[in-house]
């Protein structure tokens, strides 16, 4: 009965990519603009990770189980231009077991990467050049004082040179590094408890993050004010018909009036790229 039931799912599951069935809904005055569906060969490169400069995305993603990691670049239209396998040096595989590159961001020419390892022992911020995506030999020991089950996500706040990331369930605080010296500078208590955090973007000084629901369909970005630590929930997303895993959001403002891009992994199948304007 167990592999009837393995081999109905997988068929679904197939079925749901070729077709795309169930409609996507949001809430709050936001609505999907447009949504591209990778292929099996590039999501392996685009199942965690996500950001823009204005011109190119960026991806990241991981098959722990057989040891991949990879990065990616891409057009505004998802038009893959460049992969680079095995992301994680050999040093940190070697040394500290990393073996996970979750969520990523970019700023001045530079690729910011959440890398873990060894049972969340070691907690890593990884640099790459945007140009090549290779490994810049600039990293940073964020150690595993406060990120106890991970780093999952991490956002760039360039204006004010800041880093922010937190540990991925019960997240009470959001912690706040100076983004050159990577140096624990602030704690921003948040005003309720959030968990499953897959990743963060900072806009208007608002950190927005993207929440994956456990065991549901109903997926959520949501806002905090670093100044006040306020928590509300920018907008709600439904995603029917299929085990989606939302992952790293980028908050950026492009041509066609899309400004929240999230990834949403379908773990058998795809990676798709969502893009969210404001309702006209």
């Amino acid at each position: 009965m167990k592999n009837v039931l393995s081999i109905f799912t997988v068929i679904s599951l197939i079925f749901t990519y070729i077709f795309g069935l169930g409609e996507i809904t949001t809430s709050q005055g936001y609505e999907l603009t447009r949504s591209e569906k990778l292929a099996p060969t590039v999501s392996m490169f685009a199942g965690q990770g996500l950001c823009c400069d204005g011109e190119f995305f960026y991806t990241s993603g991981s098959m722990t189980g057989v040891g991949f990691t990879g990065l990616a670049k891409f057009d505004l239209n998802m038009k893959c231009l460049k992969r680079v396998m095995s992301a994680i040096p050999d040093e940190f595989k070697t040394s500290y077991q990393s073996d996970h590159i979750g969520g990523i961001d970019c700023f001045g020419g530079k690729i910011y990467a959440a890398v873990e390892g060894d049972g969340y022992k070691y907690n890593f911020v990884l640099v790459y050049d945007c140009k090549t995506l290779e490994y810049t030999g600039e990293y940073y020991n964020l150690t595993s004082e406060y990120l106890t089950d991970g780093i999952p996500w991490l956002a760039v706040d360039g204006e004010n040179k800041l880093l922010y990331t937190s540990k991925f369930s019960d997240v009470g605080e959001i912690l706040v590094y100076d983004l050159e010296s990577m140096q624990l500078t602030d704690k921003v208590e948040l005003s309720r408890t959030v968990d499953r955090i897959q990743g963060g973007s900072v806009y208007e000084g608002i950190l927005y993050l993207s929440y994956d629901a456990d065991d549901s369909t109903d997926e959520q970005v949501l806002a905090v004010n670093l100044e006040t630590g306020a928590v509300s929930v920018e907008f709600e997303r439904h995603l029917p018909n299929y085990d989606n895993e939302a992952e790293d959001i980028c908050v950026y403002p492009l041509s066609d009036g899309t400004l929240f891009h999230i990834i949403d992994y379908d773990k058998l199948i795809c990676s798709n790229i969502r893009h969210y304007s404001l309702s006209s």
